[in-house]
């Protein structure tokens, strides 16, 4: 077998979730599964978190919400971003909640026969999707004719130290919700908190939270991780060691020209798995006990070492993200976000699930 894998160490949201709680009080704790639970695996978490006695989960397409309802009846399901029209009618039949974001989605709504739970979606600065907020008052009796059980904004700069952004959303979605209070308008949820915003601002009259990439341990500003634990970590093996001389290159285009006699390992990972290529030569593995570069340009399938200064064996495990190299440092490599390693793990790498 194909010796790498992620581990995904579930009893690990467990703790991750208590933290946002914590911060949280008494709301309503969705846990948002997307895009594969992050790459985490949507149907193996969906089954711990709901063993931990979750009910409440948002993903961002139909798709996946209809994933998850094929798993379970009982549970909550929201549908964050925007859908195609055709699916509201079957969400109303798969007791699936979807959003009204736009003049469109709200006319199309008002003209179907079956109606299911919906959330209203205002832009209060993302400019995404959503109804801006003019439009939801030019609109008022309309939107009043939907019974929705939820309203909800999205918060773009939650993660950044000056929170006068977001903080200037949440009072434009306050002043909304004020103007639903002298319409009699109420609603049965009220969100906006992210993963961000749970962490890093004041939650105000929420009374649901929205956690996203902190429930897998990563922090959304890749800094101040607030006490979370990674859930995943990727690991592979030496599958061959070579001794090359002085002056020999290394992988596609030779990127790498040893100046010293070299021992080079392989690893059967690359870019088609997640391993960016865009990392090459900026990262390091961690194997026998020490750190070793990476060398040469990423491949489609493999990448190689340098284990030169190692006691590193053949067939030793080793170590692509985890303990000792974070998920943040791979996404200052490839210039990107913690979110979008994990999150773009490929198919091939197996999950390997750890339940304490």
């Amino acid at each position: 077998m194909r010796p790498t894998r992620a581990r995904i160490h579930l009893y690990r949201l467990k703790k991750n979730m208590e933290i946002m709680k914590q911060r949280s009080g008494e709301r309503t704790f969705l846990a948002v599964i997307k895009a594969d639970a992050y790459g985490h695996g949507a149907l193996k978490c969906l089954d711990y978190l709901y063993e931990q006695g979750v009910r409440h989960f948002g993903v961002a397409t139909f798709s996946e919400a209809l994933e998850l309802r094929s798993a379970y009846e009982d549970i909550y399901i929201m549908v964050l971003g925007a859908t195609d029209p055709s699916d509201y009618e079957e969400g109303a039949r798969k007791n699936i909640r979807l959003p009204i974001f736009d003049l469109p989605s709200l006319e199309h709504y008002l003209t179907l026969e079956e109606k299911g739970p919906i959330h209203i979606k205002i832009d209060t600065g993302m400019h995404r999707v959503g109804l801006q907020p003019q439009e939801f008052i030019e609109h008022i009796e309309k939107i009043k004719s939907l019974n929705a059980e939820g309203i909800y904004t999205h918060i773009a700069r939650a993660d950044e130290e000056d929170t006068s952004s977001a903080y200037g959303q949440i009072a434009r979605f306050n002043e909304l919700l004020d103007f639903c209070d002298k319409q009699g308008l109420k609603f049965t949820f009220i969100h906006y908190a992210n993963s961000a915003t749970i962490l890093n601002l004041e939650l105000g009259r929420t009374n649901m939270v929205r956690g996203g990439i902190a429930l897998y341990g990563l922090a959304p500003d890749g800094k101040e991780n607030f006490g979370l634990e990674p859930v995943m970590s990727l690991y592979s093996a030496i599958l061959s060691i070579r001794d090359i001389p002085p002056g020999e290159g290394v992988s596609y285009g030779h990127t790498f020209v040893a100046s010293r006699p070299s021992r080079v390992g392989t690893l059967p990972l690359g870019y088609a798995d997640g391993y960016k290529r865009q990392m090459s030569r900026k990262v390091r593995v961690y194997v026998a006990g020490t750190y070793a570069p990476q060398i040469g340009n990423i491949t489609m399938d493999q990448i190689m070492i340098d284990l030169t200064d190692t006691k590193a064996k053949l067939y030793d495990e080793v170590e692509l993200m985890g303990e000792h190299i974070p998920a943040e440092e791979l996404a200052r490599a490839a210039e990107t976000i913690n979110y979008e390693i994990v999150t773009t793990m490929g198919r091939r790498v197996d999950r390997e699930y750890i339940y304490e």
